[in-house]
C-alpha cells in the first residue's frame, strides 16, 4: 500500500460523481460531453491508482492497458466539450466524431500490442528504487505521435475558449475562466511528466492533477451556472436572431436592440441604447403609437415593409413591471403570398364550381374523410347515396392499384414528399372500373413532420385513358408492321439491316466474333406447283418456326427476301457457325409433313473479318456460299471465309 495510490482514487471519485450528476441533463449537449469527459478521467485515474498498488510487472502492464481507453478518450472528449460550449455544433456529426477517434484508436491498438513491436514503449520494467514499485516506461515513437495529436486537440480547445473569453463579459467570462483554469493545471502537470522539469520519479501526477480540474469544473457548474447561461447565447440567439428585438426598462429606456431591429428602422444600436424609446423612435409614428398603446400585437407599416410587432411585459418575481420586449418580424413577403393565395383560392373555387373536379379533405387526427358533391357524381352516387369513408375508399380501389396508391400516400404522410400524384381504378356504382387522377398535398404537419391533414383533388380520366390505350395499340400495330415479316413473324429486311449494322459495329468495337448464315427452303417452287401457294406459305412458316425455336436468344432471324432468310449468330466464330448450320439443316429434314413431305434447307456460312468496317462483303460471301449449296445438290452447308 502507498499514500499516492490512495490519493489518486480521489480524482476518480470526484470525476465520477460529477459525471453521474451531469448525466441527468441528457438534453444538454454541453452537459453530456462534460459527463463523458469526467467519466473518462475517472476511468484513467482509477485504474492508474490500482496499477500503483501492484507489485509485479505483468499486473502493472495489464492495468496500464485497461486505463488507456480513458487516456486516449480524454483529449477528444475535452475538444468536443469545448466545441459544445462554444456552440460549434458542426463537430457533432457522426462522421466527424469517428474521424476524431481514428488516431486515439490507433494509439490504443499500438499500446495494447506493444510487447510485439515495442514502438509505443521502448522500455517497460519494474523500478524498485522508491518506497513502492513503479513501472518505468521509456516512450517510443508511436507514443509521441499520440501525444502530438493529444496536444493539437488540447491547444485548439484552449485557444478557442481563450478567444471567446476575451470577447465575453459578465458571468460568461467567469464560466470560461473556470474552464481555462481547470484545463491548464493538468496540462502543465502532464508536460512536466513528459519532460521532467520537476522530478517525481516515474510517477504520473496527471490523474491527481485532474482533482483540481474537477473542482474548477464543479465551480463552473454550480457557481457560474455553466449550463444555465450559455457563453455564446447572446451572440447566437440575440445578435443573429432573424427577428428584430427591442428591450426597454420600466422607464421606457432602450436597454438593448439587436442588429435586425436596427436594420428594419435604419438606425445604429450604440446611438439608441440609453435613450428614451420616444426619443429613439421619434421618426416612426407607427412604432410609437404601438408602444404607447395597450395592444400586444399589431401590423406596422415601416416604409414599404410590413412588420408584425408583438409586445411582452417583463415582470419581476414580485409581479412588478420591469420593462418590455418588442419582437419585430418582417412579413412583407408573407402578406404578398397570403394575398396571392386568397386570389388563387377564389379562382380555384370558381374552377371547381364549373369544372369536373372532385375535392376531398382527410383530417388524419380526427379520422374524418370529407368529399364534395362532384366527387360523389364522378363515382355515380349523386345525392350522397353512399357515405364514402377512407376505409370505404380502400374497398372501392382496384386491388392491383391499392398498394401502390397507399405507398405514395404514405410517403407524403411521413414527410418524404410534399405531395402525391397518383392514377388508379375505382369501382363506380354501375359496377364499371373508372380511372381517376388524385393529387393530394399535406396542409398541416405535426412536430415530427407527419401529416395531420391532407387536401386533394379527384378527377375522372377514363376518357383520356381510353384514348391512350387506343393510341398505344395503334402504335404497337404500326411498329409491328414496320419491323416484322407478316407471313413468318420473323424480322423484315429493314429491321434485319439495322440490326446487322449495329452488331457489326459492336463486333469491331469489342473484338467479338460475328457470323452470318443465309438459307432458303429447297424445292419451294415444286411445293407451290404441286400443293398450291398456301402450302408453300405453310412450309415457309414451319421452317422459320423450327429455326427460331432452335437458336439462342442472342441470335436473330429475319426474312431477307422471297424464300431467303438471314440468321445473325453473335459471339460465334467460323467453326461454331458451321456447327449451328449443320444442326439446323439436319434437324429440319428429320420430320415429315403430311401435306408436302420432308423439308430441307440449303445454307451458306461466313464470318466477319477483323479488317472489315461494314457488313456488305460478309453478305456477298454468305450469298455466294448459299448459291454453291444450291448448285451442289441442295440440303447442304457451304462456307466461305
Amino acid at each position: 500500500m502507498n499514500i499516492y495510490a490512495l490519493l489518486t482514487f480521489i480524482p476518480a471519485i470526484v470525476c465520477l460523481a460529477i459525471a453521474i450528476r451531469l448525466a441527468n441533463r441528457r438534453e444538454q449537449l454541453e452537459a453530456i460531453t462534460l459527463s463523458l469527459l469526467m467519466f473518462s478521467i475517472a476511468w484513467w485515474a482509477f485504474f492508474y491508482a490500482v496499477e500503483l498498488l501492484g507489485h509485479d510487472l505483468e499486473t502493472m502492464r495489464l492495468l496500464n492497458k485497461i486505463s488507456y481507453p480513458g487516456i486516449v478518450s480524454t483529449p477528444v472528449l475535452f475538444f468536443l466539450f469545448s466545441m459544445a460550449i462554444l456552440d460549434k455544433r458542426k463537430w457533432f456529426s457522426w462522421k466527424r466524431i469517428l474521424f476524431l477517434f481514428v488516431i486515439p484508436l490507433a494509439v490504443l491498438l499500438s499500446m495494447w500490442t506493444n510487447e510485439i513491436h515495442w514502438l509505443y514503449y521502448s522500455v517497460s520494467e519494474l523500478d524498485l528504487s522508491s518506497s513502492f514499485p513503479v513501472q518505468r516506461l521509456v516512450h517510443g515513437p508511436l507514443f509521441w505521435l499520440g501525444m502530438f495529436y493529444t496536444y493539437i486537440l488540447l491547444l485548439s480547445s484552449i485557444f478557442s475558449i481563450a478567444h471567446q473569453y476575451v470577447l465575453s463579459k459578465g458571468p460568461y467570462r467567469g464560466q470560461l475562466k473556470m474552464i481555462l483554469f481547470g484545463t491548464l493545471f493538468p496540462v502543465l502537470v502532464n508536460i512536466n511528466y513528459l519532460f521532467g522539469f520537476v522530478d517525481f520519479g516515474y510517477l504520473d501526477m496527471t490523474p491527481f492533477a485532474f482533482t483540481l480540474a474537477s473542482v474548477f469544473m464543479a465551480i463552473g457548474v454550480m457557481r457560474y451556472r455553466l449550463f444555465d447561461i450559455r457563453p455564446v447565447a447572446k451572440e447566437t440567439v440575440f445578435e443573429r436572431l432573424p427577428d428584430g428585438v427591442i428591450i426597454t426598462d420600466d422607464r421606457g429606456t432602450v436597454v438593448d436592440i439587436n442588429p435586425m431591429a436596427c436594420s428594419m428602422f435604419g438606425v445604429e444600436s450604440p446611438k439608441l441604447i440609453g435613450q428614451n424609446f420616444i426619443d429613439a423612435f421619434s421618426d416612426s409614428e407607427t412604432v410609437l403609437s404601438f408602444f404607447n398603446s395597450d395592444l400586444s400585437n399589431s401590423e406596422l407599416k415601416v416604409g414599404k415593409a410590413i412588420i408584425d410587432a408583438r409586445k411582452t411585459v417583463i415582470n419581476s418575481s414580485r409581479g412588478n413591471i420591469r420593462g418590455h420586449i418588442i419582437l419585430l418580424t418582417e412579413i412583407t413577403e408573407r402578406k404578398k403570398v397570403e394575398d396571392a393565395l386568397r386570389q388563387s383560392e377564389e379562382r380555384l373555387a370558381l374552377a371547381v364550381k364549373g369544372g369536373n373536379v372532385g375535392l376531398w379533405d382527410f383530417n388524419i387526427d380526427k379520422g374524418e374523410f370529407s368529399i364534395n358533391e362532384r366527387y360523389y357524381q364522378i363515382m355515380g352516387y349523386p345525392g350522397g347515396d353512399l357515405l364514402i369513408t377512407f376505409q370505404n375508399w380502400k374497398e372501392l380501389v382496384h386491388p392491383e392499384d391499392l398498394l401502390p396508391s397507399l405507398e405514395e400516400m404514405e410517403r407524403c404522410y411521413n414527410g418524404e414528399k410534399d405531395y402525391f400524384d397518383i392514377e388508379y381504378r375505382m369501382l363506380s356504382k354501375s359496377g364499371d372500373w373508372i380511372w381517376v387522377h388524385d393529387r393530394g398535398e399535406a396542409a398541416k404537419r405535426d412536430k415530427n413532420g407527419r401529416a395531420t391533414r391532407i387536401l386533394g383533388t379527384h378527377i375522372d380520366i377514363s376518357p383520356t385513358k381510353q384514348i391512350e390505350e387506343a393510341l398505344r395499340e395503334s402504335q404497337e400495330k404500326y411498329r409491328k408492321l414496320a419491323t416484322t415479316d407478316m407471313l413468318t413473324g420473323a424480322m423484315n429486311r429493314y429491321s434485319l439491316s439495322e440490326l446487322l449494322r449495329a452488331e457489326t459495329e459492336r463486333s469491331r468495337r469489342y473484338g467479338s466474333a460475328l457470323s452470318l448464315l443465309m438459307f432458303d427452303l429447297d424445292n419451294l417452287k415444286m411445293i407451290n406447283d404441286n400443293y398450291g401457294h398456301l402450302a408453300g406459305d405453310e412450309a415457309l412458316k414451319i421452317t422459320c418456326s423450327y429455326v427460331q425455336s432452335s437458336i439462342r436468344n442472342c441470335d436473330y432471324l429475319g426474312r431477307w427476301g422471297g424464300d431467303e432468310f438471314l440468321l445473325i449468330v453473335t459471339n460465334t466464330d467460323f467453326d461454331g457457325a458451321i456447327k449451328v448450320a449443320e444442326k439446323l439443316r439436319a434437324g429440319l429434314c428429320v420430320k415429315e409433313h403430311k401435306n408436302f413431305g420432308k423439308l430441307s434447307i440449303s445454307i451458306g456460312v461466313s464470318v466477319l473479318h477483323k479488317d472489315e468496317s461494314d457488313f456488305y462483303a460478309l453478305l456477298r460471301r454468305v450469298d455466294k456460299a448459299l448459291y454453291e449449296s444450291k448448285k451442289n445438290g441442295k440440303n447442304r452447308v457451304t462456307s466461305f471465309v
